[in-house]
């Protein structure tokens, strides 16, 4: 009709939306109704996901130093590089005790909540994506007898099955002076949204106890663990050939065992620990009490892929005081490999640059940190 103003097809408004960050798409959720509706489709939604980028985001744990209050907020990798002073960003969560991050995945940061009283422990989980600033209910409780497995002894990881599309909540409840295999561990499983959570097939390793959380990669958990555990054991009768990455597959909810580097030919001082970058699985250990040493998995589930990504002497990363092993914690690489960001015994951050061996310390101006975990921003509803 002539004079009329030119209309753009549906089609290519949602080809234009699907590339925007998500803080302008929530914004222009008013717009009208359809652009509101479409916000919430899945379809849209998984569109925009797969278009997001994925290796710019954290989800940062912050306390005060008396450990009262805690706070949960999203920062990009580039500006905590730039600016050594922490704020909470928009959209961050107070938490209380109770609560801590367990893992992110799909921009759904997955929250754990856990309390005890008389030898019966409870745990539960609720999903919140920062974005769009929406949470869901506590999950289902899930009990655990504190007389077989010790506080603290239940490992958890978090992740998502595309197969199903689902995600999924998975605790091993670890029962480390069991005299059986079968009985020392434990594996339960709650899909987001179901009303409880269900058992799986027996842990086929026992998970090792430092910072042992599940890390999600390619549709899988993976968990530092021991084989042919001895019950009450310690990591001083540990030998090598005894430690293994137990990798639950989500959508079968079977295992794999993958085995360490073929240059891991002895038992470090301390225990190793493993972490997802950029889509690769790392390895960290010591080395004869003088260097940090990374190794990365340059293709996920092939062992003859690990490659020995840098070893750090230990001299390198003592920027005020001695830095031990076992509380120095990566929190990330950066795109390119030179930079190497870690937390100390002093919840200091360790800012490592290998090329040129040099360190940098940031803190929150009257916080601390306690973790971070690798986040990308999306419109995925948390239930």
């Amino acid at each position: 009709m002539a004079g009329s103003e030119p209309v753009l097809m549906n089609e290519l408004i949602e080809e234009i939306l699907s590339w925007l960050p998500v803080k302008t798409l929530v914004q222009f959720s008013s717009v009208c109704k359809y652009w509101k509706s479409l916000l919430s489709d899945p379809y849209f939604i998984k569109l925009h996901l797969q278009r997001s980028s994925k290796h710019d985001n954290l989800i940062l744990t912050i306390i005060t130093p008396s450990g009262r209050d805690r706070c949960v907020t999203p920062c990009s990798i580039g500006s905590l590089l730039r600016n050594r002073y922490i704020a909470p960003e928009d959209g961050h969560l107070q938490l209380n005790c109770k609560y801590s991050v367990l893992g992110s995945c799909n921009g759904l940061v997955c929250l754990i909540g856990s309390t005890h009283e008389n030898q019966i422990g409870q745990h539960w989980v609720r999903f919140w994506n920062p974005a769009i600033r929406l949470k869901s209910r506590k999950s289902p409780f899930l009990q655990v007898d504190l007389h077989a497995n010790e506080l603290g002894s239940t490992k958890f990881g978090f992740g998502y099955d595309k197969s199903s599309d689902t995600y999924k909540v998975v605790a091993v409840l670890c029962n480390r002076n069991a005299m059986e295999d079968s009985e020392r561990t434990q594996v339960k499983v709650y899909n987001m949204g179901d009303q409880c959570w269900r058992d799986i097939q027996t842990f086929p390793a026992f998970p090792t106890n430092f910072r042992n959380g599940g890390r999600f990669l390619n549709g899988t958990l993976n968990w530092l663990a021991i084989r042919n555990y001895a019950a009450g054991c310690d990591w001083d009768t540990v030998t090598i050939d005894q430690l293994v990455i137990v990798s639950l597959d989500l959508g079968k909810e079977t295992y794999k065992q993958l085995s360490l580097p073929v240059g891991l030919d002895e038992i470090p001082h301390f225990e190793p620990t493993i972490g997802v970058f950029r889509d690769c699985l790392y390895l960290f250990h010591d080395y004869k009490m003088t260097n940090f040493v990374v190794w990365q998995m340059k293709e996920f589930g092939v062992e003859s892929s690990w490659t020995r990504h840098g070893s750090i002497r230990y001299q390198y990363l003592d920027v005020q005081r001695r830095i031990k092993f076992f509380s120095l914690v990566p929190l990330c690489i950066s795109e390119n490999g030179d930079v190497l960001l870690m937390l100390n015994h002093s919840f200091e951050l360790i800012i490592y640059h290998p090329r040129g061996k040099r360190v940098e310390c940031a803190k929150c101006q009257n916080k601390v940190w306690i973790d971070a975990k690798d986040h990308v921003q999306s419109l995925v509803v948390p239930y």
